[in-house]
């Protein structure tokens, strides 16, 4: 088996873990929705996310606003172009954040992308934040409140990144 393949079926593996992270208790498909039609929305998904991860993150450092502004540009291209099968014609911040997040930590495990400016911000990471009022990430909209858990993410992370952090939170669990 040629090393291209081999690269592709991971990728496709890490793709379907990355959904079931990202979709998983978010309802964000409107009722009715096409099996056929779902999957050619995660597709198109799939092909922005893989590119901008190729083009920003591969090979430099990305800062935490830079990053930020790439959650809102998904957030936007997917609203602007999936809206009719979308509950409520868009996706969540909180939906493309763990997406993406979620996409950049396997691939900084694997050793293909530079250590990820944040995390994936889940329930069970944003229980170790302590916060007095905990948003749900299936329902997070606000890029305020997505820079405070990113904020308090640092604190709790010390000298660590905030991708180190959450990896040895994870490890924990």
């Amino acid at each position: 088996m040629s090393k291209i393949k081999q690269a592709e079926f991971i990728n496709y593996e890490i793709w379907i873990l990355t959904f079931g992270g990202g979709f998983q208790r978010a309802g964000i498909y409107a009722n009715n929705v096409p099996d056929k039609i779902k999957s050619e929305f995660r597709a198109s998904i799939r092909n922005k996310i893989s590119a901008i991860v190729r083009e920003k993150y591969k090979n430099a450092n990305v800062s935490s606003e830079d990053h930020v502004k790439t959650i809102i540009d998904i957030k936007k291209w997917i609203d602007k172009n999936h809206s009719n099968i979308l509950s409520n014609g868009e996706v969540m911040l909180g939906v493309v954040q763990k997406l993406l997040n979620l996409y950049l930590k396997y691939q900084w495990c694997l050793g293909l992308v530079r250590t990820p400016p944040h995390c994936p911000f889940d329930r069970i990471i944003i229980s170790k934040l302590k916060l007095p009022n905990p948003p749900a990430w299936t329902k997070l909209n606000s890029v305020k409140t997505y820079k405070m858990l990113v904020k308090k993410a640092k604190e709790l992370a010390g000298n660590k990144t905030i991708a180190e952090w959450e990896l040895d939170e994870f490890a924990r669990r």
